[in-house]
């Protein structure tokens, strides 16, 4: 009995402690999930953003993110991008469409298909992922099916590891099928609805995930937050110039400002525009599937237009640098699966609009060749002026406002009248007027 009461009293404090460390590890806080909107056309800038907030995410230990998707879609090499960023994340990944209203679309529905939890809100809609071309356009049979074939493959890949319905997801691809929050509910392609972040947060909770190559998991939401990582005000602006339509017009930009500011050397103003427009255009081109056919024809006709201009090419320059900057334009962006969406003729016209004014500006310099010049070497050339000392080896000759020494191969007498028909240096050449005469 004395035995007893002594393990008794002995295991009261190990108890104490286990109970206060069972309270301890009840009452830590719970990390926060990280949340981060899709709400733009995909690109490569919005891949980047993606894999960084998946790797943040990782580094923090968070329990879980969410892609909040509001998008009409995008490039497709660089929807596998964030595909892969999805399925090789070490923390799950939940797509959520939302706020009411918004829609993953076209690329945003392979996205959306990526996750480990598909969830869309009321009055959302997914789906219509059709290949198309560059400027929405329908795409040559054979490519068309060739790519349609691809985009089907990797979305079933997708889904099929989670029990997803693999018909009704090709669909959206083959038949250009999109689908309503409840339709997708039903057809099982979304686990299911939900009104807002915080009812999201609720039917999480508890529920066991399908992962890709990793072990199944339990979430577990109660108490926890969520944290928003936002794109940077410098990928924002990014995001934007990484479209073909801002992209063509920033090159154009800066062609002209470079051709003004060598036909107007000390200008300033047209060089520092068209520099930062051309490095701006310079990354934008890089992230964009651009034909370096299209690069040179447009930097062929900016030479163009410069050798009109140095070799008076009678108009024959500017017509040809006309053609090759709208032919540059034209074949700037392939019209292919991999061309984000543009207004394809809209850079067309800003080529024809810069040629315009490239023409113009060759057309003022070439006419400003032909004015008489008035300063240095040709405007002194041709003068009659008075000579103010007698004149044979050497003399002097009022010209414009100031006396020059001047030599002359004929006497010339005090006060007779001169023509200047060289300079040397500092001293002018001339001769009488009557020689020239006769």
């Amino acid at each position: 009995m004395s035995v007893c009461k002594w393990l008794f009293v002995l295991a009261l404090p190990l108890a104490a402690g286990l109970v206060r460390a069972d309270v301890a590890v009840h009452q830590a806080p719970a990390r926060p999930a990280v949340l981060a909107d899709i709400d733009r056309d995909i690109n490569a800038v919005t891949a980047d953003f993606v894999a960084r907030v998946i790797r943040e995410a990782e580094t923090e230990r968070a329990p879980f993110v969410i892609l909040r998707l509001n998008t009409p879609g995008g490039r497709l090499d660089s929807t596998r991008d964030i595909t892969q960023a999805i399925l090789g994340s070490k923390v799950p990944v939940v797509g959520y469409v939302g706020p009411p209203g918004a829609r993953a679309a076209s690329a945003g529905f392979l996205i959306l298909m990526a996750c480990d939890v598909a969830v869309m809100a009321p009055g959302t809609n997914a789906g219509a992922a059709s290949v198309v071309g560059g400027g929405g356009e329908e795409l040559p049979k054979t490519i068309s099916r060739k790519i349609t074939e691809d985009a089907a493959a990797l979305l079933r890949s997708l889904v099929a590891p989670r029990g997803r319905p693999q018909d009704a997801a090709v669909k959206t691809i083959t038949e250009a099928a999109s689908y309503s929050d409840r339709e997708a509910e039903e057809k099982k392609l979304i686990e299911f609805v939900a009104r807002d972040l915080p009812d999201l947060l609720t039917k999480l909770d508890g529920r066991t995930i399908r992962r890709v190559g990793r072990p199944d998991v339990v979430l577990k939401t109660g108490g926890t937050g969520i944290v928003e990582k936002r794109m940077t005000a410098m990928q924002r602006a990014l995001g934007v110039i990484a479209s073909p339509t801002v992209a063509g017009l920033l090159l154009l930009i800066g062609l002209v400002g470079l051709y003004a500011e060598m036909q107007s050397p000390g200008a300033v103003f047209p060089g520092i525009i068209g520099g930062i427009c051309l490095l701006l255009a310079l990354f934008a081109l890089s992230v964009l599937p651009t034909s370096w056919a299209g690069i040179g024809l447009l930097l062929l006709g900016l030479l163009f237009f410069f050798l009109e201009v140095k070799l008076a090419g009678h108009g024959l320059f500017a017509i040809g640098g006309g053609v090759s900057m709208v032919l540059g334009a034209v074949l700037l962006f392939p019209r292919d699966e991999l061309a984000p969406r543009g207004d394809f003729w809209f850079v067309v016209g800003g080529a024809v609009t810069a040629s315009a004014i490239l023409a113009a500006l060759s057309l003022k310099a070439l006419s400003m060749q032909r004015l008489p010049k008035v300063t240095g070497e040709g405007a002194l050339i041709g003068q009659v002026v008075a000579a103010r000392t007698d004149i044979h080896e050497s003399g002097k000759v009022f010209v414009d406002g100031a006396i020059w020494e001047a030599r002359s191969s004929w006497p010339v007498a005090r006060g007779e009248t001169v023509i200047i028909v060289a300079v040397e240096g500092l001293r002018v050449v001339v001769k009488p007027q009557h020689r020239s005469e006769n």
